[in-house]
């Protein structure tokens, strides 16, 4: 048969796939690529947006900057070769030449060298990387001068034994596969070539048995050795964490003297605003450029999926109807008045005018959110992950709780430090607890008081517990159901979790221990409790 006739063959034979059948049979090809090693060691992955069938690859594009590594995508130029530009991270695909998502010709140009990974689309390819595309001879022509790794993916019973090639064509070096990875690089390459996939190959084979062995030596390490190794990797948050936590604290008490003069000298929010920037944001930058590059890529800087914006609002809920059920237990029904206050210094007046309100949105809701989640999500989470997922989460909560200053509200801010936490990890961006926090912020500000009014009118504190009680287990059953379906998808999508520490259940203790056993915090518990029995008295 001739190209045009196979096109069509192939053509038929992909859309006779169905649909349910073929969303499985992705996932698996799109788990099979990420376990080769070529995927792995790549610095540069080029993929290609589905069309007509194709299989779909774009879930990898989150894998590869999960792992640090650049995503370039095809531009179809008019003189008949292709531009690969890497789109940055939530930028769109456009529609381009013959209807096919590309890349906004703004976005940077891909990195092309031997450290790259190519993904060819074509129609099939036969057992020798042989490929059948679509007869525009774009990619023909790119990779005659592409000097990285080439790599197909393709359906396992659309694999052909043989199709037509030119002596120009350049076939890919491996097929991909729901079943498994084939090998289709051509003994009669250059000597150079030849002796790179063998050195590569000894690599592997080494790797693989001298892996057990590893294992071996690091369970067998002396006690001693062991600690010395887990001190290294956790020396962040034995000691730098503790220290930044100290200086927000010292830099808070200082606000608090000098408070009232900047307050006599302007504005109250101007004075707000700069007193959270020089306790908050700058020191979290100077933490974060101390710590180094590789710190800057832990702390989650990534937009939120809209797929996560129900779980976000259901989180919501639970933050706001738990934080009432606490104060209520706590404090009574009276602590749902007042005024709000910002680490129990600045109080927020609400006068009504439009201007007033839009600068106690700023200095109240939202520089709070942002200065907050800053340090005590983004950071803190990241330092204290060496010890579990579950350690991180409920210290950073606990440093969290302890900001203000409080022993009435401490239960308060531990749950929320805790939901906030729950709710970066789950989305895996640090700006989902940024956007509850300041959600949160602004029921506190405008919609408690009334709650008040809506308490007096149920005429019974019973029934309005029986609400909030119902509301609370509502929506936490929503907001659980909705983190499961997340993960989900991070499972079909083969995310990687290598931020997460196996620990077992009854280890938790102990980490817990090691994480807080360290001489950094005592300064930090010792001002906490000044404070707080400061606090207490003044009220």
């Amino acid at each position: 048969m001739d190209k045009k006739a196979l096109r069509a063959e192939y053509k038929s034979r992909r859309k006779a796939i169905p649909t349910s059948g073929k969303q499985k049979l992705d996932s698996l090809i799109r788990k099979r690529i990420t376990e080769t090693p070529e995927f792995r060691k790549a610095k540069t992955v080029l993929l290609y947006a589905p069309v007509q069938g194709e299989i779909d690859l774009l879930p990898l594009a989150q894998v590869c900057r999960e792992l640090g590594k650049e995503v370039g995508f095809p531009i179809s130029m008019s003189d008949g070769t292709l531009q690969f530009r890497s789109p940055e991270s939530g930028e769109s695909l456009i529609t381009g030449t013959y209807g096919i998502p590309e890349p906004p010709k703004t976005a940077k140009e891909s990195t092309l060298d031997e450290h790259t990974l190519c993904i060819v689309p074509a129609l099939t390819f036969d057992r020798n990387g042989n490929r059948l595309g679509y007869g525009k001879g774009y990619y023909d022509r790119f990779l005659q001068h592409f000097t990285g790794m080439t790599m197909g993916a393709v359906y396992q019973k659309l694999i052909a034994d043989e199709l037509p090639a030119e002596p120009h064509d350049r076939p890919v070096d491996m097929l991909v596969h729901e079943g498994g990875v084939l090998s289709c690089r051509r003994e009669d390459r250059s000597l150079h070539a030849y002796a790179d996939r063998m050195k590569a190959r000894l690599r592997r084979t080494l790797y693989e048995r001298l892996t057990p062995l590893r294992k071996l030596i690091r369970r067998q390490l002396r006690p001693n050795e062991r600690a010395k190794a887990e001190a290294a990797e956790t020396l962040g948050a034995r000691i730098a964490a503790p220290l930044l936590v100290l200086s927000t604290f010292l830099l808070l008490l200082l606000s608090r003297l000098i408070e009232g003069a900047i307050t006599q000298r302007g504005s109250a929010y101007a004075a707000v605003v700069l007193l959270q920037i020089f306790i908050f944001i700058l020191p979290a930058i100077l933490y974060i450029k101390l710590q180094g590059e590789a710190f800057q890529k832990r702390i989650r800087i990534r937009v939120i999926r809209l797929p996560q914006l129900w779980f976000c609002l259901c989180t919501l809920v639970v933050m706001i109807t738990s934080s009432l059920l606490i104060s209520i237990l706590t404090g009574g029904i009276n602590s749902l008045s007042g005024n709000f206050t910002l680490y129990q210094t600045f109080v927020a007046r609400i006068n009504g005018s439009v201007w007033e309100t839009l600068y106690i949105v700023l200095a109240y809701a939202l520089l709070p959110a942002i200065c907050e989640e800053l340090i005590y999500r983004s950071i803190l989470c990241a330092e204290y992950e060496a010890f579990g997922t579950a350690v991180s989460v409920f210290v950073s909560a606990l440093f969290f709780s302890m900001l203000h200053f409080s022993f009435p509200l401490f239960l308060n801010y531990l749950v929320l430090g805790i939901l906030l936490a729950v709710a970066m990890y789950t989305t895996r961006s640090a700006l989902a607890p940024l956007l509850l926090h300041l959600c949160y912020n602004l029921f506190c500000l405008f919609g408690q008081p009334y709650l008040s009014a809506f308490y007096v009118n149920a005429g019974s504190r019973e029934i309005f517990l029986f609400c909030l009680i119902t509301l609370l287990l509502l929506f936490s059953a929503f907001a659980a159901g909705e983190a499961r379906k997340i993960y989900h998808l991070y499972a079909r999508a083969n995310l990687s979790s290598d931020y997460t520490v196996s620990v077992r259940l009854s280890d938790y203790p102990k980490r817990l221990f090691a994480a807080l056993k360290t001489p950094a915090i005592i300064p930090v518990l010792l001002l906490w409790l000044i404070m707080a029995i400061a606090d207490l008295f003044v009220s």
